[in-house]
Order: C-alpha cells, then structure tokens, then sequence
C-alpha cells in the first residue's frame, strides 16, 4: 500500500507540474490575445481617422494625394483583415489552453482524492494493526498462569 500512495503522489506532482506549465502557457496566449486586441483597436482608430479623406475633398488635394489615400486605405483594411484573423487564432487558442488547464485541473483534484483516500485506508489498516498488537498483548498476559 505505501508503494501505491507514494506512487500516487508523484503522478500528483507531475500532474501540477503540467498543471502550472499549462497555466503559464495560458497566461502568455492571453497576453497575446490582449496585444493583438490593442492592435486591432489602433488600427480601427487609425482607419476612423483617415475617412475624412475620402468623403470630403478640398479644393487643394489632388490626384496624388487621392491616389495615396486609396493605397492607405486598401492596406489599413489588409492590416485589419491580418489582424482580426490572427486575433481569432489567438483567442481559439486560449480557449484549448484554457480547456487543457481545466482538464488538467480536475486530473490533480482527482489525484488528490485517491491519495487523501487511499491514506486513510492505510492510516486506517496501521491503526487496525496496532489495535490487534494491543489485543494480542492484553490475551497473552489474561493466558499466562500466575506462579
């Protein structure tokens, strides 16, 4: 019995190992996410500023400047088509990290039930044990003839 509880523990150690390696790999896919996220929201904004360009049209712009708009305008809507693509990777990403830690989770939790059992049964069997040394102790001394 001790040789399966110090088995167990140490599947429950290497179960958190994994459990905290997980964690930590969770925790810089989210940091990304939130990266591309704040990228994405740059963009729109800089996007937002650029529109008045094409809708309103002063007398001193021209084809050049038009031109060079338009270029802007078709790569800041590339950059954000990139962007919020790359941003759903990440966030589908973080969703089987996430996933992946809570399975990995509810594996250490269940560990450390059969251990927590399984010590009992063991702390349970010893005291047992004990309990029948006592007895054993207390017959033998009832069985003696006194001299």
């Amino acid at each position: 019995m001790k040789a399966k509880v110090r088995a167990v523990g140490k599947l429950q150690q290497m179960a958190e190992q994994q459990r905290d390696r997980l964690g930590q790999l969770f925790v810089q896919q989210r940091q990304q996410a939130d990266y591309f996220q704040q990228q994405l929201e740059a963009l729109g904004m800089l996007k937002s500023g650029c529109q008045w360009q094409s809708h309103v049209t002063p007398q001193g712009v021209n084809s050049a400047m038009l031109m060079n708009s338009t270029r802007v305008q078709g790569l800041l809507d590339r950059m954000l088509h990139h962007h919020q693509h790359e941003q759903a990777l990440m966030e589908a990403e973080c969703q089987r990290s996430r996933q992946q830690l809570e399975a990995s989770q509810a594996k250490v939790k269940s560990l450390e039930t059969v251990l927590e059992r399984w010590k009992a049964k063991q702390q349970y069997e010893q005291a047992r044990r004990e309990q029948k040394q006592v007895e054993d102790l207390i017959n033998a001394r009832y069985r003696r003839k006194p001299l």
